[in-house]
């Protein structure tokens, strides 16, 4: 059980304790009740917890982050994108903290021969563009440019209920053109980008688009900040749910990235200078101290604003 802090829980936007039992959720509430139930909870003196942040597209090339350094930097889910032999490898040297999707290469070459009871798996568009018939598994697409964009969803939208039916993802890039925010949106296909590009993240989201994020960054504030702050910014809540509830609808998980009573306890500490409500405007982030709008507080993501510190809790001090 912890108190004395700030929880991150839409069931509760004034939550103040956590408690878990056996790897879920148990309690959202109150101090008073906390302390009541378990006198020796432990107190985030005033530390902030959230669900843990999903990097949504991890590709295992030379200088791609490690397990631990994701842990350090607050990720608690990866999905992973490279050979099978280098998936294996970063899985075996992992915290046992992180969870993992993978997500192995195939070519269209090996599509055919692939493991036919291997859930999930990646491929390069130009391979993707060359299969013969779209596999019956969770596709994830690698795309490098918009004119690939293009081909891709020429080819997806011919296959969309085989697309859908599987969980066929999109992983981006590159800096998305307008042109591709009706077809992004219509296309019922996840996408997956790095919202430190120039990206039109606002009317993306408006054309009904299933975001989630990469992270160029080392860190998931800055990827939400970046989203947030810009010309397309969108709402810190919104682009907060695409680093955590998104990201898990993505592969296929849409109870994942809450924290609520029978979730699992999946939770990350953090020193945060303050919380705040932000709104989304095409020209500046606005802020708002104000507790009547029920909405639960966020750090603040202002360019100037020192970014979250994860704090380590006890289970993995």
């Amino acid at each position: 059980m912890y108190f004395g802090g700030d929880v991150y829980s839409s069931v509760d936007p004034f939550a103040t304790a956590l408690g878990t039992k056996d790897g879920k959720v148990s309690f959202i509430g109150s101090d008073e009740a906390a302390l009541a139930s378990e006198p020796d909870a432990i107190n985030l003196d005033g530390d902030f917890l959230t669900p843990g942040f999903v990097h949504a597209g991890l590709t295992l090339r030379e200088g791609a982050p490690d397990g631990d350094r994701l842990v350090e930097s607050g990720f608690t889910h990866v999905h992973v994108l490279g050979t099978a032999e280098a998936v294996r490898d970063f899985s075996e040297r992992a915290p046992r903290t992180l969870r993992i999707v993978a997500y192995p290469e195939i070519s269209a070459e090996t599509a055919p021969a692939a493991d036919p009871t291997a859930d999930r798996a990646s491929i390069a568009a130009l391979d993707f563009l060359r299969l013969d018939t779209l596999p019956e598994t969770a596709l994830y697409i690698q795309v490098e440019s918009n004119q690939r964009l293009g081909e891709v969803l020429d080819r997806v939208r011919d296959h969309a209920a085989l697309a859908q039916r599987n969980g066929y993802r999109l992983l981006l890039n590159f800096s998305v053109t307008e042109d591709f925010i009706t077809p992004l949106g219509y296309s019922g296909i996840a996408i997956t980008l790095d919202p430190a590009q120039p990206q039109p993240l606002a009317q993306l989201l408006s054309a009904g688009a299933q975001v989630s994020w990469t992270d160029s960054q080392g860190s998931p504030w800055a990827a939400v900040r970046s989203a947030v702050v810009g010309e397309n910014g969108i709402g810190a809540r919104a682009a907060f749910n695409a680093a955590t509830r998104f990201a898990h609808r993505a592969a296929g998980n849409p109870d994942g990235g809450v924290l609520a009573p029978g979730a699992d306890a999946d939770f990350v500490r953090w020193q945060v200078e303050r919380l705040v409500v932000q709104v989304a405007d095409a020209r500046v982030a606005a802020w708002s101290t104000d507790p009547r709008s029920g909405t639960p507080g966020l750090p603040e993501l202002s360019p100037d604003v020192v970014l979250p510190t994860r704090i380590a809790l006890r289970e993995d001090a």
